[in-house]
């Protein structure tokens, strides 16, 4: 590990108020068939073994099965190798240096990246705006002025979710995946306010996070490449919009995969 990025293990984190607290699973389930963006493989999923198959003495028998998956799958973290301009990622490493398919990044890999915690705050945009979102919306600085205007503002360490209602299309892989329609998402000036804010994280219910068709992912750039802020993406917010629990501790992290460049997580949300 980095010396860089020793530090990120060097976690002090506010631990949420004692008692009891209600729990949201912010993941879809991983199954075959659900949405994969074109640059990304799909998963899938076989049982190696069946019940009856490998058996033990007193009639026990066992499972197993291979499951297949991109790091940008499902419901996942963008890590810091995921995305470079001009050869550079955050930190300013040439991540062209030492890469290759067998081993994947020598630079900024999705396991040299800490767990996300802290506080959480939901932005859902189709109560911001009064109607389901649309392809061509965008996510700007004066609208994250408006919806935190009478709440509690994120604040250095604070993780930002925006649901945009989605995760309804989550069957429906053409639209989910917005390739031939766009996309909503957060634009650059609303990425300039969390980071202008010190936060931690973000996420989305969308598979691109930032509003699609974006040819340059300035957003992707000024999070990941810049900023040093993981994202989210193809998060399942339906539970907390539902709940109106805008305001959450939350947790999430990658897997530990050595030269990855991104990790399917289970963040959880957690309510008092």
């Amino acid at each position: 590990m980095s010396a860089e990025f020793a530090n990120r293990w060097d976690l002090a984190v506010q631990w949420p108020a004692s008692g009891e607290q209600k729990v949201y699973d912010l993941s879809h389930q991983l199954h075959t068939g659900i949405p994969h963006h074109p640059n990304h493989p799909p998963y899938s999923f076989s049982l190696t073994k069946q019940h009856g198959e490998v058996m033990y003495p007193e009639g026990v028998s066992a499972a197993a099965e291979m499951i297949t998956t991109s790091g940008h799958v499902g419901t996942h973290m963008d890590g810091f190798a995921h995305v470079s301009k001009l050869g550079k990622v955050y930190g300013g490493h040439d991540i062209t240096v030492g890469q290759s398919y067998a081993d994947g990044v020598a630079v900024q890999s999705i396991h040299e990246m800490a767990p996300v915690l802290g506080p959480g705050h939901l932005v859902d945009l189709t109560l911001l705006w009064g109607r389901d979102t649309v392809p061509e919306d965008g996510v700007t600085d004066a609208h994250l002025e408006d919806w935190f205007a009478d709440r509690q503002a994120p604040e250095p360490g604070s993780i930002v979710l925006f649901r945009y209602g989605w995760d309804q299309l989550w069957s429906d892989n053409a639209a989910f995946l917005g390739t031939q329609t766009g996309a909503p998402g957060l634009t650059l000036s609303g990425a300039q306010w969390l980071t202008a804010r010190g936060v931690r994280a973000a996420g989305a219910d969308t598979v691109a996070f930032e509003r699609m068709p974006a040819p340059t992912l300035p957003v992707h750039v000024h999070l990941l490449v810049e900023s040093g802020v993981p994202i989210m993406e193809a998060m399942n917010l339906a539970p907390l919009a539902n709940a109106e629990a805008f305001e959450f501790y939350f947790i999430a992290a990658p897997l530990p995969i050595r030269g990855g460049t991104g990790s399917p997580i289970r963040p959880l949300a957690f309510v008092q």
